[in-house]
């Protein structure tokens, strides 16, 4: 099994990054990959259409962007990380998805990516993890994953080491929750009802309309706008 954290806190070992990593302790013998956004200093999308309209290898920032899509793909579970900032998820992360809507259900999904499980770890000072939590999950659901689980946490603390003993322990004790489903549905690929609906309909408008060349290149090429589907 591999692990994939994709870290956006500024803080290297802040909150949402710390209960990350506890999480990922939990899964014996798993390969661990990570993602570093504040390390990255990834540029913000250029708006070029690039990656859309041609392949990711021509995004002006493909040096980085195809080391991440790499691990993503690798990954069978991915744990999103980010404190909430201003009621919504951190710049960091809002910048590394921005540089991603090649692999959207609507132009070229990945295959890969239907099996995967995601895991969405929030924290803040109070309970406003709930609106970020929806919003990170519809976009995964974009990317095509069906099994996400939302954790958010108010915290009340700038640093792990001084959240409260009372409020560490429900931390734990949702964490095991969520840890006990991944486990249980690893391996077990799931599509929900949603993804399938959206990729037929989405699959009718490539097929009339492609948003580009390389979309509708990618979609003919997997069989797609006939019996083909990119889950099993």
């Amino acid at each position: 099994m591999t692990i994939l954290i994709i870290h956006s806190s500024p803080r290297s070992n802040g909150c949402s990054s710390t209960i990350a990593r506890n999480i990922a302790k939990k899964f014996e013998g798993a390969s661990l990959l990570e993602i570093n956004l504040h390390k990255e200093n990834l540029p913000y999308c250029a708006g070029c259409l690039n990656c859309v309209k041609k392949s990711i290898e021509a995004c002006p920032h493909s040096k980085q962007t195809l080391l991440m899509r790499d691990k993503m793909l690798k990954a069978d579970l991915i744990i999103v990380v980010t404190p909430v900032y201003i009621l919504h998820m951190s710049g960091q992360l809002k910048t590394f998805i921005d540089h991603f809507p090649s692999i959207f259900l609507m132009h070229r999904p990945e295959k890969a990516m239907f099996s995967k499980q995601l895991i969405i770890v929030t924290t803040a000072a109070g309970p406003v993890c709930k609106e970020t939590l929806k919003e990170i999950s519809g976009i995964f659901t974009q990317f095509g994953i069906s099994r996400i689980y939302k954790l958010g946490f108010a915290v009340a603390s700038p640093t792990y080491n001084s959240i409260k003993k009372e409020k560490l322990l429900k931390i734990e004790k949702q964490s095991n929750k969520v840890i006990k489903k991944v486990k249980r549905n690893i391996f077990k690929p799931k599509v929900s009802l949603k993804i399938r609906f959206n990729f037929f309909i989405y699959k009718m408008v490539q097929k009339k309309f492609p948003a580009s060349e390389a979309d509708g290149k990618h979609w003919q090429q997997n069989n797609w706008f006939k019996t083909g589907r990119p889950w099993k």
